[in-house]
């Protein structure tokens, strides 16, 4: 694929569409991680320092946060303009990317504040 068919607008709102889909699934992978870790009786999320959760937990949040920040933009740049026969999946790569963002953002601010390494 050639990048100047990506200055047309209906070829940005199928990107920004498949993008921002493609970006939940880490992002429920991400979730599930610290979920699973989550004590509520302490209150925290709970791992212990010699496995690879962080690691792991990091992947997945990056892994959601790039191509939801390219749907979130793609989306932007093409909703709304005159040529966009697709407007509704750049509304929609728009709306789902910024959501998932959020959602990454709160994630990884909630794990900082609710981490408890137990040592070894």
């Amino acid at each position: 694929m050639e990048l100047g068919r990506l200055r047309r607008y209906d070829i940005q709102a199928g990107y920004a569409f498949w993008l921002a889909i493609a970006s939940v699934a880490p992002l429920l992978a991400a979730l599930w991680l610290t979920w699973g870790r989550y004590n509520p009786v302490l209150g925290r999320i709970v791992y212990g320092s010699q496995g690879r959760f962080v690691q792991a937990f990091l992947g997945c949040v990056l892994l959601s946060m790039i191509p939801a920040a390219l749907g979130l933009m793609l989306g932007w740049n093409s909703a709304g303009q005159r040529r966009n026969d697709r407007s509704s999946r750049s509304w929609t790569g728009f709306v789902l990317g910024g959501g998932v963002l959020t959602c990454d953002l709160i994630l990884l601010i909630a794990f900082y504040m609710l981490r408890l390494e137990k040592p070894a």
